[in-house]
């Protein structure tokens, strides 16, 4: 049998490892907690990033729209040169 002293060691280190496995076990969670609320957000960005893409691409449709509107009037009141 272990003297006293190393016994009251062992006990110290048992419980030193039971408190330190508690802790990590409290902060994995959490950590678990933290990656499910990003993952929302990242979820939230995918959508916003959508929409603003949707929004974009209509005002290139409108743009080109009236791209297409100045090159008829450029051709309907520009008068041709004589060559």
């Amino acid at each position: 049998m272990p003297s006293r002293d190393a016994q009251w060691v062992i006990g110290v280190l048992v419980a030193a490892v039971v408190a330190v496995s508690v802790q990590i076990g409290g902060l994995r969670n959490e950590f678990r907690a933290e990656i499910g609320g990003l993952r929302g957000e990242i979820g939230e960005l995918r959508t916003d990033l959508r929409r603003l893409d949707d929004r974009l691409r209509a005002v290139e449709v409108a743009l080109g729209k009236v791209d297409q509107r100045l090159a008829t009037l450029e051709r309907l009141h520009l008068p041709t040169s004589a060559d």
